[in-house]
């Protein structure tokens, strides 16, 4: 697939300006992430606050004033990305959305691309943009969605989805994931992978990553002796694990933890410990360019076909072969 900003043999970006649009009781962090990416210096992008208020408060309470006028007029080496907000189905019929709503229809064609931020996915809905595409939002906002366009083709339970120039991702945090994907894309993975290390974050998430991370999965229960040992686990899943240490750091018996942990993540200790190295390795695979052997030493694994093994029983695939596939 031609990328969505480059435009010549010699992959230069020819977009050189971003629009951010912004709705009342906009999230924060759904503006201001995509904002910290697109405005690194390296970029030297012209990044613009649009809306259709001159002032209006966030979600959060925070009043933001002297915001741009929605454009009449849009260059071809403009992007677009609509900032999510909170409340966005309550506010699909308001002034402020309808304005929007009528304006993404007459000028969303015009840029390069056109990303949508969490519940801004419902308005690009709104605004017939998602009709016959594959496209997703945050997972409270799923059956919305699909109310809203009866032609788009949701996915629930991942990242960001990308079809053609329309870009629409999950909650929150995810604008980051598709800010640093269009900059890799444009850039080069090299510039993305600066900007995420200035900003302390993973470089680069893909799009299909589950949005309920593994580290958050099986946290569903109230025994802080437990959480206390899946926070060690976290911390460095590739250790050598002793089943009789991790009790003895629970302050229990090795046949008490064993029967305590089971009931409150629903999985051997056993289990557990090769699902966290499983997703260490997965982890690898997408974020370094680490030989398979590599990944599994790093893992804890005996051997590489120690790991093969697990990959091929969990996965249905080789690791060799999910990592040519979600670097596509």
């Amino acid at each position: 697939m031609t990328d969505l900003l480059q435009g010549n043999a010699l992959h230069k970006p020819i977009v050189k300006t971003v629009h951010l649009l912004v709705l009342p009781e906009v999230h924060l962090l759904d503006l201001a992430g995509p904002a910290q990416v697109f405005c690194n210096e390296r970029l030297g992008l012209d990044v613009h606050y649009i809306s259709p208020q001159e002032n209006l408060i966030a979600a959060q309470g925070l009043a933001m004033n002297q915001l741009e006028p929605l454009p009449l007029s849009v260059s071809h080496s403009s992007c677009l990305l609509v900032v999510g907000s909170q409340h966005m189905v309550e506010q699909l019929n308001t002034a402020a959305v309808q304005q929007s709503v009528l304006w993404l229809q007459s000028y969303a064609e015009q840029y390069e691309c056109v990303a949508a931020v969490c519940s801004g996915s419902l308005l690009l809905a709104k605004a017939g943009l998602l009709d016959g595409l594959r496209c997703t939002t945050h997972h409270d906002l799923v059956d919305s969605l699909r109310t809203v366009s009866s032609r788009a083709k949701v996915v629930e339970n991942c990242l960001f989805v990308e079809d053609g120039r329309i870009l629409t991702s999950a909650g929150i945090s995810t604008g980051i994931d598709v800010s640093l994907h269009l900059v890799s894309r444009t850039y080069g993975p090299s510039i993305a992978q600066a900007i995420a290390r200035d900003m302390v974050v993973y470089q680069r998430r893909a799009g299909h990553t589950n949005t309920l991370s593994f580290w958050l999965q099986h946290r569903n229960h109230v025994l802080q002796e437990i959480h206390l040992i899946q926070d060690k686990i976290m911390q460095s899943p590739g250790e050598t694990w002793r089943v009789a240490e991790l009790a003895t750091d629970a302050c229990l018996s090795e046949r008490q933890f064993r029967r305590r942990f089971q009931q409150a993540t629903g999985e051997t200790v056993q289990e557990y410990l090769q699902l966290a190295r499983l997703q260490l390795s997965r982890q690898l695979l997408e974020q370094t360019c680490l030989s398979v052997t590599a990944v599994a030493a790093r893992c804890g694994f005996a051997d590489e076909r120690s790991l093969r093994r697990l990959w091929q029983l969990k996965e249905g695939r080789s690791p060799s072969n999910y990592r040519a596939n979600c670097c596509l």
